[in-house]
């Protein structure tokens, strides 16, 4: 009988008994590791369900299940981890899943609460209160602040718009922390943690509910591109006006999709693999801690019983819920400290023998929760972004400005700056890495075929960022520029991003450049690799660049510089996209998959560094232009330098996903009439385009957009490797690109790797020998690379819905369309439209009669809607895997946390 707890009862302390095994012995994890008795991974822990991860079977093919924190022993998620494996279980109601783990795209949530009246209610009120709210300002710890830009665009900001830092120690008067924490040594400063950096192996030893519609949403039709403006005036009144175009999703026979719906979580995926064996595996070594041991939430009281007048420990409870709680040693002046519990801390795991509950301490205080300064200083910290100002002794050796090129330079390089090259980017852009030119050379011989000279050229960095230097340090250190919604914080110091190196109209540049003679077949018939000078003779946004490919006039034309005219960029523009058409032809007849997803992206008022509206980010023509010939130089150079240096060249590797999940995925989809030949990725392509994909069709759009998001499940994410350590040319190969070499060559100045792709080109022209290169070293910098971005894209999504959530909580609510991607028992996941976020939708809140049927796994969920007039009908609503549904994005209940809620609408039929 279960025992009942009184409301002043104190919670019972978890089991103590249960202790980590210990790690394995080095020499006896090598040996495991050689006769293939343990294997090695990354492991990955559901965002869902923390006691749940996951690590891929050598050989690719299916996931092990590492259960319990036990079992995973002490490793967190993205650590490289030894596994042994474990004698199978049969599986049963919780057996792993292909949708097992929640979709994987970071816009998921990790703990997104259940709609309760409680929540609606509150919801409504922020509108009504909101122009009498005033947020405290929070001072967070110092950065270096950047306005944001699209994909490949940089604003710096002066010093008068950077907040100060506000360390632990430094906060006695607001939070009573003294001097007695700082002597047990629980703080990090911002050099420590820089040095930690420096330090691997002394780092590694340490770590151990629905409302009324609102008035101000006006909801009109979808587009068929799927975008919308969303508008929001902060004034006394909060407006928003929202303009989209209906997207009709038409479902399909409804004989044939009466079960239709997608794999439940919580259910059997097929009667035929109810007693499948179920294969687990324990961590019996942490071979490389990827995760920093770093966490940011806040602090609680102690939940379980303690003797005396002062408690021994208080309670850190993480916003990452794949990190467990920590139990940080209590001090007196810690105490006013828990009065506060809406506020961020940094912390960190010291040790970790309770199994439970990990000994942490303090590193900082972040400020208020829910502050967008406070949160974006957080993700930072939390996924280790260097965003501090760069050393002076940097800049003892980087040029002054004005800077030109020295004679005896231009002498050793080719000259192209009496050919008409220009940059296209995106219009807020501040850092041109790369500029292009094209024009109809002649005939061939044949008299039939049409040949044409184009060139890609690329900013020099590594002319000034050379090897071995501070700054080459801290540049691989970064390893990337983080672009976020209102900042990027960049790899290199601005004068050499913005000025020096970037490709600014009228001025002399350093270049690596890439020229072809090609033909309408898209062959390349010549090349030249080399170094270069340019100067580029306008700087074209995107937008300008699709004016001239739709034929319409230039609207607000930049300066061309003489002797160039607008006929001439208007004439090279049109080669330029012609030749793209070849070459795209030929990328997918050899078979090249591409899978759409949309992007959040915001409309800026950079005077006050805040989003006034937001969008899909539209891929147009000219975007695809220029994409083909970046890909065009980053495929010839990546066989170039494979050629010369065959054990050092650095690549780009994009594995196959595994078969057994795309067969999974493919059966799934069959069951409600969707078709895909997963064979190949050319055979993949073909299924897309099949069911919509560039369809400006709305039924078919939205239909592509849920099989994307599914396919996008099961896909490897690409990653730098060294060829001389991977040394199997089959595992060189770029699946989505399906192409045998591809490497970064186009993008130095926000990615390190096209740096080292540099030298490597510059040494194979030359001739040079690269004996000082050292395989171990060039595989660390690039397992460095390979987690900063992915580090860097996590965060970037994650900020782009911080600030989503924070117009949501100023206008009140924004209603959207959203399309069914999985149906669960109380819930489903969608994505929505014009947003292009995955969030669960819960339902059982709602005033309503819910079932739920299932057919092979597959969900359907056919809801009664409670009458809304004493005398009306019920209104009958089902939704499956496609149906389109009307939601009401709401800000979160509790007021200090950004983050929004799904409220699904009653429909506006009666069946």
């Amino acid at each position: 009988m279960a025992k009942s707890i009184g409301k002043n009862s104190t919670p019972q302390r978890p089991n103590r008994s249960k202790t980590f095994e210990n790690y394995w012995d080095q020499k006896d994890v090598e040996e495991g590791l050689r006769n293939e008795s343990l294997f090695e991974g990354v492991l990955r822990i559901n965002p869902k369900n923390y006691k749940e991860a996951y690590i891929s079977a050598p050989d690719g093919t299916e996931d092990f299940l590492i259960e319990g924190l036990l079992h995973r022993n002490r490793a967190l998620n993205g650590d490289i981890v030894v596994c042994e494996m474990l004698p199978t279980q049969t599986a049963n109601k919780e057996c792993e899943k292909s949708f097992a783990e929640s979709p994987s795209s970071p816009n998921n949530q990790q703990n997104e609460q259940p709609i309760t009246p409680k929540n609606l209610t509150a919801a409504s009120e922020l509108k009504e209160n909101i122009s009498k709210v005033t947020e405290k300002e929070v001072q967070c710890v110092d950065a270096d602040l950047a306005a944001s830009r699209e994909v490949r665009g940089a604003k710096t900001l002066g010093p008068k718009n950077r907040k100060k830092p506000k360390k632990l120690m430094e906060n006695v008067s607001n939070l009573n922390l003294g001097a007695e924490l700082q002597d047990k040594g629980g703080l990090k400063t911002p050099s420590t943690m820089a040095e930690n950096l420096d330090n691997p192996a002394e780092e590694q030893r340490k770590r151990t509910r629905r409302p009324r519609k609102k008035k101000n949403v006006i909801v009109e039709n979808l587009t068929a591109q799927l975008s919308a403006s969303c508008t929001i005036k902060d004034s006394l009144t909060k407006t928003t006006t929202v303009q989209v175009e209906t997207l009709s999703v038409v479902l399909q026979n409804k004989s044939h999709i009466n079960t239709a719906g997608t794999i439940d979580e919580n259910s059997q995926q097929n009667p035929n693999i109810v007693n499948t064996p179920r294969k687990i595996a324990k961590v019996v070594f942490i071979k490389e801690l990827k995760h920093s041991r770093c966490a940011i939430g806040s602090l609680r009281q102690w939940p379980y019983g303690q003797s005396g007048p002062l408690p021994s420990w208080i309670l850190f409870a993480p916003k990452d819920h794949r990190i467990p709680r920590l139990k940080i040693p209590f001090a007196p002046e810690l105490a006013s400290c828990l009065l506060q519990p809406n506020m961020l801390y940094l912390a960190r795991i010291d040790s970790w023998e309770d199994v439970n509950h990990p000994l942490g301490s303090l590193c900082y205080f972040i400020g208020k929760s829910g502050d967008i300064e406070a949160e974006t200083i957080a993700l930072l910290l939390e996924h280790e972004v260097d965003y501090g100002d760069f050393p002076q002794e940097v800049f003892d050796d980087l040029p002054s400005l004005p800077w030109s090129i020295p004679t005896e330079e231009i002498k050793k390089r080719r000259d192209f700056r009496e050919q008409c090259i220009f940059t296209i980017d995106p219009a807020d852009a501040r850092d041109l890495d790369d500029a292009v030119s094209g024009r109809f050379l002649k005939m061939a011989d044949d008299g039939i075929t049409r040949l044409y000279r184009v060139s890609v050229h690329i900013a020099d960095v590594s002319f000034f960022v050379q090897d071995n230097t501070v700054l080459d340090g801290i540049a691989s250190r970064r390893a990337t520029s983080t672009y976020l919604v209102d900042r990027v914080i960049p790899m290199l110091p601005s004068v050499l991003c913005e000025h020096v190196c970037s490709l600014n109209p009228g001025e002399d540049r350093l270049a690596f450049s890439v020229e072809w003679i090609v033909n309408d077949k898209g062959e390349i018939l010549e090349e030249w690799f080399g170094r270069s000078i340019i100067r580029s003779c306008v700087k074209l946004s995107y937008d300008h660049a699709q004016a001239v490919i739709e034929d319409r006039e230039i609207v607000n034309c930049p300066e061309i510089k003489e002797p160039y005219s607008v006929a001439e960029i208007r004439e090279t523009i049109l080669v330029l996209q012609e030749l793209a058409g070849y070459l795209r032809k030929k990328r997918v007849d050899q078979g090249a998959l591409r899978i759409d997803l949309p992007r959040l992206a915001f409309s800026m008022d950079w005077e006050t560094r805040t989003p006034i509206g937001f969008r899909v980010y539209e891929l147009k023509e000219s975007n695809r232009l220029i994409e083909e010939f970046m890909l065009l130089a980053n495929m010839r150079v990546a066989e170039k330098i494979y050629g010369v240096f065959p054990a050092l060249a650095v690549l780009r590797s994009h594995p196959p996903p595994p078969g057994h999940k795309l067969e999974q995925l493919a059966d799934t989809l069959q069951t409600i009439g969707i078709h895909l030949d997963v064979t190949s990725s050319a055979t993949l392509q073909e299924s897309l385009l099949r069911y919509g994909q560039g369809s400006s069709d709305p039924i078919s759009m939205g239909r592509n957009l849920v099989i994307s998001n599914l396919l996008a499940k099961p896909m490897k994410c690409a990653s730098y490797i060294c060829s001389g350590v991977v040394k199997k040319e089959e595992k060189f190969r770029h699946y989505a690109l399906s192409v045998p070499f591809y490497t970064h060559f186009t993008s130095p100045i926000r990615r390190y790797p096209d740096i080292l792709v540099h030298r490597l080109l510059d040494a194979a022209l030359e001739q040079e020998s690269l004996d000082h290169w050292e395989q171990s070293v060039v595989k660390r910098l690039l397992d460095n690379c390979n987690s900063r971005k992915l580090a860097a894209k996590a965060l970037q999504e994650t900020h782009s819905e911080l600030h989503l959530a924070n117009l949501i909580r100023k206008s009140g609510s924004i209603e959207v369309k959203g399309i069914v991607l999985a149906v669960l028992d109380h819930s489903v996941d969608v994505v929505l439209i014009y947003l292009g976020i995955i969030r669960r939708l819960y339902i059982e809140k709602l005033p309503l009669k819910m079932t739920h049927e299932k057919y092979n796994g597959i969900g359907k969920l056919t809801l009664v809607w409670d009458p809304e007039s004493p005398g009306s009908q019920p209104t009958h609503q089902v939704i499956s895997v496609f149906s389109l549904l009307e939601i009401l994005l709401v800000p979160h209940a509790e007021n200090d946390k950004l983050d929004f809620t799904l409220v699904l609408q009653r429909p506006n039929y009666v069946q």
